[in-house]
């Protein structure tokens, strides 16, 4: 199975302007209209990345637009956005009054918070994964955003012996928290009904984030789904305006995206990591949609 390069929370604490951070493993910032690409499309984030970390997005004041997989989210206030290692994310734009607060967790702060693995954080984590995005109530907002305030407290215990027993249980409490604002939001933990398209086109999504790397074509998702390549397409116009082959297509090119922008692979590599005959095709392919070749996109 290829792994996709992700951003380490080392590398995305660099990237912030003013932060309190525990040992690259717990970070709280502010962001704000300044920080993000303006609404001018020649200003947008095109290139999708990957952060090894969870972050939580409060969102305080104004609209941002950022895309998580193959879905665009407007972030409102107040909402919450909760990003994972496995999201693909893109921020296309914000409003100038746009404020926010990032909260910032490492791997390997979560794998040491043994409680996450146990009910209701484990399930809690589960729908977020699903629905990673929210709209608050002006209350819980506050409170969330009390408890962004509460990890820059002891974030600041500099001469606390145990300040990181201190910081895992102030994690427990937000994860706590969020699961009691949570058992009341009907778009978070009841599933909606889907009509038998709409279950199709969930299930084509599903293989797509599986296999886009080393399936091209129409006909093996259609066979995997049991339909018939033409239908596919049919429902998949139906409801997104787009057909198979360009879902398949965007979804090779945002993962060519990803590999390009470091630099540990060669274009060779690339194109043998996303199952390309050769670099002459993969090169024609990246063009096609680009205008560009993926060397000229990786000097960029």
């Amino acid at each position: 199975m290829i792994h996709l390069p992700s951003f380490e929370i080392i590398e995305l604490n660099k990237e912030i302007l003013s932060s309190d951070n525990f040992n690259n493993d717990v970070i709280v910032a502010s962001a704000e209209g300044s920080h993000f690409p303006s609404e001018n499309p020649d200003d947008l984030y095109t290139s999708p990345l990957r952060i090894n970390a969870v972050m939580f997005i409060l969102v305080l004041q104004g609209t941002a637009k950022v895309g998580i997989d193959f879905t665009l989210h407007t972030l409102m206030n107040p909402s919450l956005l909760m990003i994972m290692p496995t999201h693909t994310i893109q921020v296309y734009s914000r409003s100038e009054d746009f404020k926010a607060k990032l909260l910032i967790l490492s791997q390997n702060f979560l794998d040491e918070c043994s409680s996450i693995k146990t009910p209701p954080s484990a399930t809690l984590y589960m729908q977020l994964r699903k629905n990673p995005y929210v709209l608050l109530e002006p209350e819980e907002a506050v409170l969330l955003n009390d408890y962004m305030k509460l990890f820059i407290n002891k974030i600041r215990l500099k001469n606390h012996h145990f300040q990181l027993e201190v910081l895992r249980n102030t994690f427990i409490g937000f994860t706590l928290e969020l699961g009691n604002i949570f058992v009341d939001k009907e778009s978070i933990h009841k599933q909606p009904v889907l009509t038998r398209k709409e279950e199709m086109f969930q299930h084509f999504l599903e293989l797509l984030l599986t296999h886009s790397k080393s399936e091209h074509g129409v006909n093996f998702y259609a066979e995997k789904l049991c339909i018939t390549p033409q239908y596919l397409s049919l429902i998949l116009k139906e409801l997104t305006g787009k057909s198979a082959s360009k879902w398949i297509d965007e979804a090779l090119l945002m993962e060519a995206k990803v590999l390009l922008k470091t630099p540990n692979s060669t274009i060779q590599q690339i194109a043998d990591m996303l199952n390309f005959s050769d670099q002459s095709t993969f090169g024609k392919f990246f063009k096609k949609y680009m205008g560009i070749s993926p060397m000229e996109y990786r000097k960029s």
